[in-house]
């Protein structure tokens, strides 16, 4: 495929996790030679992209105006294929299909309403979005919330994601929970592509005097930092806390009450230099997930610096950690289990370092930016012979 290729976001910047490999792919397409056109609601002047033409459309996400208002003139260059990134509205799309093909990248669970698709730590939900979550949400409590006047309101979402991936040319999902999440809900037309690391690469500083185990991430509760800082009570380490989120205060006072505060730092949201410099001196990264991670893009960020994980055996973590081979893992929700495992490998520097490397040889065979752009361009041409064939 040589075509321009349009993709559709909400917000050009660097404010989040999806937000930044949104980023990087479209660079990675660039440089691929690929002509990329990006339509997002906000795009940050100071990260416009070489190579990278911008469209911005305030009406984006204005459901009132008409799909024509809220694409703008993005469509002054007819692109080959228009590929969605958490802009899901399937009028919008069934209007832009006249056109060209429409690809859906799906980067969580968006066929279902609490988006956590969990019930209890390590206990993933497995049945499609419909009426039949209702009464889960009310007596099983996979919605995780106090405040359930939001549901209705997201149900209805989850219906539209619904009907948006299964009348999509084709979805593109970046782990096997994932994929099998949109199995689930009938959608046939699925790719998988790897993900990619998108920090800077920095050299560790040597590891065997040091005891500091790092977490990287949203501070709320699915995140399973509250675990980490139960798991603290049992480390003679350092345990530093990287991201923001509605549960910091939470956590800080959750320390204070047990005693550890004084073991613990939060080092708030971190620019990705920033990051990567704490994941590289890290003896060891945490990833205490109580939901299903979608995939645990820091994992392969702390591999490709050469660090072993510790994470939660939950959601997509097993697509890219070997368990005993680039770090371990341990049941969600376990904090001893979680202090257990940390311990072993804190106190075995030679084999944080002979899993750090498994890790990085993992990444540069499987999760490189041009093994990501090859899937893409797979996938942008099936969908294109889809796309085609309902035509003809």
């Amino acid at each position: 495929m040589t075509g321009p290729v349009l993709l559709v976001t909400p917000r050009w910047t660097r404010d989040g996790g999806v937000a930044t490999h949104v980023m990087a792919s479209a660079a990675a397409l660039a440089a691929h030679g690929i002509e990329v056109h990006v339509l997002a609601a906000r795009i940050d002047p100071n990260e416009r992209t070489p190579g990278i033409s911008f469209h911005q459309s305030s009406d984006l996400f204005n459901c009132d105006a008409t799909p024509q208002r809220r694409v703008g003139e993005a469509l002054a260059r007819v692109p080959d294929v228009i590929h969605f990134h958490q802009f899901e509205d399937p009028d919008v799309a069934a209007q832009l299909q006249q056109i060209a093909p429409v690809l859906v990248s799906v980067h969580g669970y968006s066929a279902c309403t609490s988006a956590v698709h969990y019930f209890q730590p390590g206990q993933e939900c497995d049945r499609p979005h419909g009426p039949g979550c209702v009464p889960n949400l009310l007596v099983r409590g996979c919605a995780h919330t106090r405040n359930p006047s939001w549901l209705p309101g997201s149900f209805q979402r989850a219906t539209r994601s619904v009907r948006l991936l299964q009348q999509a040319d084709m979805t593109i999902s970046y782990s096997s929970v994932i994929d099998r999440h949109l199995r689930v809900n009938g959608v046939e037309r699925r790719a998988l592509a790897p993900l990619f690391s998108t920090l800077p690469l920095t050299d560790p500083a040597p590891h065997e005097d040091r005891r500091r185990v790092v977490f990287a991430g949203r501070v709320v509760r699915p995140k399973g930092v509250q675990v980490l800082v139960r798991a603290a009570r049992e480390l003679d380490a350092e345990v530093v806390i990287c991201g923001d989120g509605r549960d910091l205060q939470s956590m800080r006072s959750l320390a204070s009450r047990l005693g550890v505060e004084d073991r613990i730092s939060f080092r708030g949201w971190l620019t990705a230099a920033a990051l990567a410099a704490e994941l590289a001196q890290a003896s060891v990264v945490a990833i205490p997930s109580l939901w299903p991670e979608p995939f645990g893009l820091v994992g392969i960020e702390t591999f490709a610096l050469g660090r072993p994980v510790v994470a939660s055996a939950t959601g997509g973590i097993g697509d890219w950690l070997e368990h005993e081979a680039s770090g371990l893992q341990v049941p969600p929700g376990n904090a001893r289990a979680l202090a257990s495992a940390l311990r072993e490998l804190l106190d075995d520097p030679e084999r944080q370092r002979t899993m750090g490397a498994a890790g990085r040889e993992s990444v540069e065979a499987r999760f490189t930016a041009a093994h990501h752009v090859t899937a893409l361009l797979a996938a942008y041409e099936s969908a294109r012979t889809t796309w085609e064939g309902r035509r003809r």
